[in-house]
């Protein structure tokens, strides 16, 4: 039986799914590191992916061993945290610790950047908004302060890159992360020659970069060894974290819409074209052979977490009791905050509640946090609708609010949009399982993605029609805040 291994690289660990050729999940694993960060700089140690990298893949390897002894590992794929990137000297060892896509130390030069090139030019080029966090800041900050680092290294990859590297001797990437950086034009599926003009940065000096699921080649001995698997084993190459978490949870025609919920709420979904939007949108290209597009609904799952240990109240308790307060406060709000890498919908920054009165309690206020996003997930979804994806059909809910019926039925009743529920919760793992068993083909990534993608149809019921007139209530209180 012929296995095929997904890694997703993620923010704090990493996680590792085994599938067959069916898709059937047969085995997992996850292994932590540490995110250093003071408040601007946050780092992370590229030797320690690669540890948890080798740590996951022996632990499914243990696990195969004892449930299917006639598994074969013949293939691995990787998901990877976009934007975070590393120095490697001549040896391929990092000189410096991963500047993470948290790591916002290149304020000065992001500004430097966008006058030099403007602002709008990188959107339309790379999909992204500039920003101090992004790899073209950040190496131009490198360039500044770290300037042996800057010339002595030989190479600087993301955090696929630096995988692929350790995995096949071979330094690659794919269009999303490489797009991701602010380096790579997905239009014109070259380098950008203006940016690393600025950044005095040759691109033998990046990762080359390959289609989404093409193969990089086999497994290096020293990697062969570090797994314990054979040489003969391929690597296919990975995608950003989002792109993998579409395809793990069925996501890969057009019109179809994730909502990834975790600490930070995204809306990914999959166009004909590429769509850009005044209000920013994230495009480029999808592995099925589409356009993938994004937005991020900053801090919601944060608020949720800090507001349950803030009242000593469990989620599932807030949960419960909220559900009994829908439909008696109207006029109870809030807003999450417009900060990070969400659409640039209004000028407030910050989260905004309106509305309490003595009369309320906390779980009123869980309610109203709930409703809040899923009013800020409707705004995002009409902005999708409004630059041209225009089919939306259903909603497929991935992550912790996807375990809340009220969560969902919110949504629902909200969007006026069918809810499913992803059947797999490491989704991003999965889809980079996926992408190493369609060993190339897009045909083959389209059958397994969608094969058991997602379950449990929450739709619209008796409260649409409350929701849709607080939906309009929220969205003139909310234009009082910009």
């Amino acid at each position: 039986m012929n296995v095929y291994i997904g890694i997703d690289v993620g923010t704090t660990s990493l996680k590792a799914v085994a599938i067959d050729e069916n898709c059937n999940k047969l085995a997992s694993a996850k292994a932590a590191y540490e995110l250093h960060a003071d408040g601007v700089k946050v780092t992370q140690s590229a030797i320690e992916w690669w540890r948890a990298t080798c740590e996951a893949i022996r632990a499914i390897s243990d696990e195969l061993k004892a449930t299917a002894p006639d598994a074969s590992i013949v293939a691995i794929s990787t998901s990877a945290q976009g934007g975070s990137t590393t120095a490697l000297d001549e040896s391929g060892k990092p000189m410096i610790e991963a500047m993470s896509w948290m790591d916002k130390r290149a304020t000065a030069e992001c500004e430097e950047l966008r006058t030099a090139i403007g602002a709008d030019e990188f959107y339309s080029r790379f999909g992204w908004l500039l920003q101090p966090s992004s790899d073209a800041s950040k190496l131009l900050w490198l360039k500044k302060y770290s300037p042996e680092v800057y010339e002595d290294a030989t190479c600087f990859p993301s955090t696929l890159g630096y995988i692929n590297y350790c995995l096949t001797g071979k330094l690659a990437e794919d269009p999303t992360c490489a797009a991701i950086r602010r380096l790579y034009n997905f239009n014109t599926d070259k380098f950008d020659s203006e940016v690393l003009g600025y950044l005095a940065l040759d691109e033998s000096r990046l990762p080359v970069t390959l289609p989404t699921a093409s193969l990089v080649g086999n497994l290096t001995k020293d990697a062969a060894d570090a797994l314990g698997l054979d040489e003969s084993v391929k690597v296919y190459n990975g995608a950003h974290d989002q792109y993998c978490s579409s395809i793990g949870s069925g996501i890969v025609d057009a019109g179809k819409l994730l909502l990834a919920t975790g600490t930070a709420w995204v809306l990914f979904g999959v166009t004909e074209q590429p769509l850009f939007s005044e209000s920013r949108i994230s495009p480029c290209r999808h592995p099925a052979g589409k356009y993938g597009v994004l937005s991020t609904v900053s801090g919601i799952g944060a608020t949720l977490e800090w507001f349950s240990s803030l009242c000593a109240t469990p989620i599932p308790e807030l949960d419960i009791e909220a559900e009994r307060r829908i439909g008696r406060s109207d006029s109870l709000f809030f807003r999450p905050s417009a900060s990070g890498t969400g659409l640039l919908i209004g000028k407030s920054l910050g989260a905004h509640l309106s509305g309490v009165s003595l009369g309320h309690d906390k779980y009123d206020l869980a309610l109203a946090l709930m409703e809040g996003a899923a009013f800020e997930t409707a705004l995002v979804i009409d902005e999708f609708r409004k630059s041209g994806m225009d089919s939306i059909d259903s909603i497929t809910m991935s992550g912790g609010a996807s375990k809340s019926p009220l969560w969902r039925s919110i949504v629902a009743n909200v969007t006026g949009l069918d809810v499913y529920v992803s059947r797999e919760s490491d989704s991003a793992s999965l889809g980079a399982a996926i992408l190493a068993a369609s060993e190339g083909s897009i045909d083959r990534l389209a059958t397994l993605s969608k094969r058991d993608g997602a379950q449990n149809v929450t739709s619209p019921d008796g409260n649409r029609e409350y929701y849709k007139k607080k939906y309009a209530a929220y969205l003139e209180w909310r234009a009082t805040q910009e």
